[in-house]
């Protein structure tokens, strides 16, 4: 019984590690079968155990034979203890492969049938035994183990714990070996595309873009969903409709959701439509953006804030291709091509249980990663010319050029908050602010500085009340980053008759704990009681903290550049101001409409 016990651990052990592993695949031009089939052995061979007492192999192997190829072994994948090569032997392999059952020899190197097997003498097997490896009724190969120590041979319960083992891997190697097809037909359509076409709206010379469009150029050509991950700002949704623009649906519509910041109810009616009657306002039929992105583009952005209940919903229909509007008993064929963006890490939203795993499975099948302004600076100049040329021709005179030195201070700048969107409100910016035709340095230092401090009253004042602390929250790795050079500036700008809350540790924490509770919002669908249970704080202290900061964000501005600023959406912002008793009544604020009733905003709990 312990025996038992202890293989089915190992193989739950196995099966977590290699669905953890299959969930961080991506495409990759390099990508060769052999690597992944060895550490799926790899780690395999960890937790492989056999007998009572659990001791271990001296050999193992995967031989992967395709179902289409005529039984020619196409891989081996495999681990020795004396690291010598991988002879096996072929006529095991060969009659569990022929007959579809399981091969056990306790005493191989002693048995009339294996008198000629020179591998087997040359490396003293003792003991060995073949199961095959097969998924839904296909069979793709055989896991091979050997045993040398004559004490210990293969048993009835080896056998079957080897059999178990091979069910485990049966779904990932027949990923692999999907994977590898769609590989190989990528490598060959990027051979037959053009090297010099260009994707439109989509600028940038730097290797990292040219990786970039390279993926996009291909994913344009074949009708396959498509995820695109980066960080706010860096273009996702100028990279989808490049895609649809370039794609056999280009003449067909490009269909925009945003699925942050909506409920579960109003995202449904977006996405799927509804008949009228269905509820409370809805006064006529309504055609979703599924149907209206019928034959064409579907771009679903931050997919990641999508509610379960919702992405339970996306799943069927990327599945069977159909969507029933609220309301309606009838289910309607629709003939879309899904792209999805997310600024979020998704593996790691899927082990955390926000993401639904088999919904991730169906948007991955054509991954790419946007990088980063910062880490394609090589880009900027040719970003900034662009930006100049499109804002500059509304100036009188036109501002057509920039300084070497300005270019320079540019692309010398860490951009890290909304990456090319805040490059392109920082150019334009600029062009307005230039007397000339020329963007000096001098504007540069003027524009950044304005950006950066939007204290109206005071703006000689390094410790401005709305200025924000520069820290950002990197989800890619799951850090707090703290610019420390930025907060030195503040240190060292602080007045020596500075109030309390404009001391640096009161509006660093003042600022940490805003964008901490924004986060928690965002993941718990922007609702105040499971934000707090989220933080390990109480709702009191949340919204005394939420609204000290909003306080904070709202002074001297209006509630969309708030919004935009805090990366909000606008409606949700409102509700919060509402429900948290903040009047906007400050200068510079926007008041709300007069005509709108309090009863127009849901009560917390329903937001």
């Amino acid at each position: 019984m312990r025996g038992d016990y202890r293989r089915k651990a190992a193989l739950a052990r196995i099966h977590t590690t290699l669905d953890s592993f299959y969930l961080r695949q991506e495409i990759d031009w390099d990508y060769d079968i052999r690597r992944l089939l060895d550490h799926i052995l790899e780690i395999a061979l960890r937790e492989l155990q056999f007998g009572e007492k659990g001791r271990r192999i001296d050999r193992g192997l995967i031989i992967v034979s395709p179902p289409d190829q005529g039984g020619e072994y196409e891989v081996q994948a495999g681990w020795n203890v004396d690291g010598g090569d991988l002879q096996f032997s072929r006529t095991v392999l060969k009659e569990t492969l022929a007959g579809g059952e399981p091969v056990v020899y306790e005493n191989a190197s002693n048995d009339p049938r294996f008198i000629n097997a020179e591998s087997l003498k040359k490396l003293e097997v003792v003991s060995l035994m073949s199961v095959p490896i097969e998924a839904e009724s296909k069979r793709l190969g055989a896991i091979y183990v050997e045993r040398r120590d004559p004490n210990h041979l293969f048993g009835k319960e080896d056998v079957e714990f080897l059999g178990a083992f091979s069910d485990t891997i049966a779904p990932y190697v027949k990923t692999a070996l999907i994977h590898q097809d769609h590989v190989a037909a990528i490598r060959e359509l990027k051979s037959e595309l053009e090297r010099d076409a260009t994707m439109p709206n989509m600028l940038g010379r730097s290797r990292e873009m040219d990786k970039v469009l390279d993926l996009a150029r291909i994913a344009a050509s074949v009708d396959k969903t498509f995820l695109i991950t980066g960080e706010s700002g860096c273009g996702k949704e100028l990279l989808a409709r490049a895609i649809h623009a370039r794609s056999p649906r280009a003449d067909r519509p490009f269909v925009v959701v945003d699925c942050s910041g909506l409920s579960q109810s109003l995202l449904e009616s977006e996405l799927f439509g509804h008949v009228k009657g269905s509820f409370t306002g809805a006064n006529s039929d309504k055609a979703g953006a599924f149907e209206e992105a019928d034959e064409g583009t579907l771009f679903l952005d931050e997919i990641s804030d999508a509610p379960i209940a919702m992405q339970q919903q996306l799943r069927r229909v990327l599945q069977e291709g159909e969507i029933r509007r609220v309301g309606d008993n009838v289910y309607r064929k629709v003939n879309v091509r899904v792209i999805c963006a997310t600024n979020r890490n998704l593996p790691q939203e899927v082990e955390a249980g926000r993401f639904l795993h088999d919904l991730y499975h169906r948007i991955h099948q054509f991954p790419v990663r946007l990088p980063p302004l910062r880490e394609r600076k090589t880009d900027i100049p040719i970003l900034v010319e662009h930006f100049i040329a499109t804002a500059g021709e509304r100036k009188n005179p036109p501002v057509g050029s920039i300084d070497p030195d300005a270019l320079s201070a540019l692309v010398a700048r860490d951009w890290k908050a909304n990456n090319v969107r805040e490059l392109r409100n920082v150019v334009e910016l600029a062009v307005d602010l230039t007397p000339g035709d020329r963007i000096t340095l001098d504007v540069i230092h003027r524009t950044l500085d304005l950006r950066d401090d939007s204290d109206t009253e005071n703006p000689t004042s390094g410790a401005s009340k709305s200025q924000e602390v520069p820290i950002h929250f990197d989800r890619a790795g799951g850090t707090v980053v703290l610019d420390l050079e930025s907060t030195r500036q503040i240190l060292d700008q602080t007045p020596a008759d500075a109030c309390k809350e404009d001391r640096p540790y009161y509006r660093l924490h003042k600022e940490f704990s805003g964008k901490l509770i924004i986060e928690a919002l965002r993941v718990t669908d922007w609702k105040l009681r499971p934000a707090a249970r989220l933080l390990g704080i109480s709702p009191v202290k949340l919204r005394q903290d939420f609204r000290l900061y909003l306080e904070h964000i709202l002074n001297g501005t209006g509630v969309e550049s708030a919004a935009d600023r805090i990366d909000m959406p606008t409606d949700v912002l409102e509700r919060k101001l509402d429900d948290l008793g903040i009047e906007l009544g400050f200068p510079g604020a926007e008041s709300p409409d007069p005509n709108t009733s309090p009863t127009d905003h849901p009560p917390e709990g329903s937001s």
